[in-house]
């Protein structure tokens, strides 16, 4: 296929006038004043769906130019200034128009629609107008994480690296370079450390904030009244499924369940590699420890040829998710890892075109193919809610299932990697993806249980030095077959300076719900592949329209993630890494 002309700086346009908030109020105020009937909902929340599309879109395109590049002086302060001009007024003209809709009389939410009215009344219910001015100042302090981190380098080897660049030679064969690799990367991690402490504790205050102005609050370590961030996220994030005890239970199960098994598979890759402890250069979330020492593979060379492998791939699976990557490709990628570009890999949405925007760090590894597979898997999603929602607040999902897409992209592909490998690495890939499964949940629970401990359990004169104890004690916990003795601690018990603690709080044990979900996606293709994928793409068009488990349902799994639940997949992948 060939790719449409469009390029990035072209997708990324906007006019001056679409930054100010004197372009959408006249659309808000005609919400405002329109008589509104029962009949006459339906157009009226369309019109309203249409103007909140062009505000989001305008903010996203704003959000990744300063992500792109995070030395741009001008892209920084055009993103604060709409942050600023624009969120303010949005907020209020929102919270009028959510309580001008509830006050309708005799009006019955179409069933497509009844979720997201059930959300707007709790969200009326949940606006405090102290927030709106607080939260501009919240959304300011969380863009400072970009600016700290993205500017960083790594000295080795007489070069000056992108992280994303470094984290690619912590698979090298070489232990001596692995190590020498890490070093270096610590030392570079080292210079950001003491910003990005004092940030956090700005950030922590601040979120306690906003909960106590939304009356939200609960006892501190001292028997201090605080903000209760964790309830008001809680809120924020519409978690009705579940609660924080379910949250901590699966902790546990995590601890007793997988521990052990993570903890077997990387000691019996030590014994196959003939050495007698692992340490942290041994073990990397990007690239994934050989038990043979064979170098990692390496799949592609440029962000152009990653693109070109993933086409391929898409095709293969199905030709219409082919021809919707094909479309991307046509300004809707930004690949290759540079200086002074965010490091971490998302998927934004641009919400009045119906398109999605993938942002990535491509140094050539099979763990940046692996990325790109789940990034699209995102991408998928909203195409596929964007083109069957019209509305706005029916797109993409609930968090507990937004991560399905991409996760279960990530197995669904597998069987169609050999444009990518050959034959004889394609049971490697398929065993590292396997073996992955199985440590990323001890990491995804390490998060979450540092967040539920720093929102909960600290009071206001928290330090980051007991960040730091905190984060060394999980860390051993959750990770016991990392040897760090000799090294300096200091590293190690820095490892909560990750970016979703700064820019994504209290969203990450959605990744371990949703892995689960993906096995048992993958479980099921493995058994009747075009089902599952049809159970797939179908469950994607459904957005926010239904419930949580209805997601889950209609993907063909269960929402569960409790302890047996957890053992009964953890069986099931041990058997199909012994296959």
């Amino acid at each position: 296929m060939t790719a449409p002309e469009t390029t990035t700086a072209e997708t990324l346009a906007l006019t001056p006038e679409q930054t100010r908030w004197e372009s959408y109020a006249p659309q808000f105020g005609a919400l405002q004043q329109a008589e509104l009937t029962p009949a006459g909902v339906p157009s009226w929340l369309s019109d309203w769906s249409e103007v909140s599309k062009a505000v989001s879109q305008t903010g996203a395109v704003l959000s990744l130019r300063a992500d792109l590049d995070t030395a741009d002086v001008a892209a920084r302060e055009a993103l604060s200034t709409f942050r600023a001009g624009v969120t303010p007024p949005l907020r209020r003209a929102e919270q009028e128009l959510r309580r001008k809709l509830l006050g309708v009389p005799d009006y019955t939410p179409a069933p497509d629609f009844v979720l997201a009215y059930r959300r707007m009344r709790d969200e009326a219910a949940f606006y405090r107008e102290a927030n709106v001015a607080l939260d501009v100042v919240h959304q300011q302090q969380m863009q400072r994480h970009a600016e700290i981190t993205g500017g960083q380098t790594v000295s080795f080897d007489g070069a000056e690296l992108t992280v994303p660049e470094a984290e690619s030679l912590l698979g090298s064969a070489d232990r001596t370079r692995r190590e020498q690799v890490w070093q270096a990367m610590a030392r570079s991690r080292a210079t950001s450390r003491a910003p990005l402490d004092t940030l956090v504790l700005e950030l922590l205050a601040t979120r306690r904030q906003l909960a106590a102005n939304a009356d939200l609050m609960n006892t501190g370590p001292d028997n201090e009244e605080m903000g209760d961030y964790r309830a008001y996220r809680w809120q924020e994030l519409d978690r009705v499924d579940y609660t924080p005890q379910h949250c901590l239970d699966f902790h546990r199960a995590v601890l007793d369940e997988v521990v052990p098994l993570a903890a077997k598979l990387m000691e019996g890759k030590a014994r196959q590699l003939g050495l007698e402890r692992l340490r942290p250069w041994d073990s990397s979330r990007r690239t994934a420890l050989d038990a043979q020492g064979r170098p990692p593979l390496t799949p592609f060379k440029t962000a152009s040829e990653l693109e070109g492998i993933a086409e391929r791939v898409f095709d293969a699976l199905d030709p219409a998710l082919g021809a919707q990557f094909a479309q991307m490709r046509g300004g809707l990628l930004d690949l290759a890892s540079r200086p002074n570009k965010m490091s971490h890999a998302y998927c934004q949405s641009l919400q009045q075109s119906g398109q999605p925007f993938v942002v990535m760090n491509v140094v050539g590894t099979a763990h940046d193919l692996n990325v790109l597979l789940h990034e699209v898997g995102h991408a998928f999603h909203f195409f596929a809610s964007a083109r069957a929602q019209p509305l706005i607040w029916n797109r993409w999902s609930p968090i507990e299932f937004v991560e399905v897409p991409s996760m279960a992209m990530e197995f669904l592909a597998l069987g169609h990697l050999e444009v990518a490998y050959l034959p004889a690495d394609l049971e490697r890939v398929r065993r590292e993806q396997l073996e992955n499964s199985i440590l990323f949940l001890p990491w995804a629970a390490q998060m979450d249980a540092f967040q539920h401990w720093l929102y909960t359990q600290t009071g206001p004169q928290v330090s980051a030095a007991e960040l730091d104890a905190k984060w060394l004690e999980l860390d051993r916990a959750f990770h016991p077959w990392l040897d760090w003795s000799g090294l300096d601690e200091s590293e190690r018990a820095s490892g909560w300076q990750y970016y979703h603690i700064f820019r994504a709080p209290f969203y990450y044990l959605e990744y371990a719900m949703c892995s689960l979900g993906a096995l048992g996606i993958w479980k099921s293709a493995l058994q009747d592949a075009p089902a599952a994928l049809e159970r797939y793409k179908s469950a994607l068009s459904l957005g926010n329209t239904v419930s949580v488990p209805e997601l889950y349902r209609a993907a063909g799994v269960e929402f569960r993630f409790d302890r047996p639940h957890l053992a009964e997949l953890m069986a099931f992948v041990t058997a199909q890494l012994g296959s």
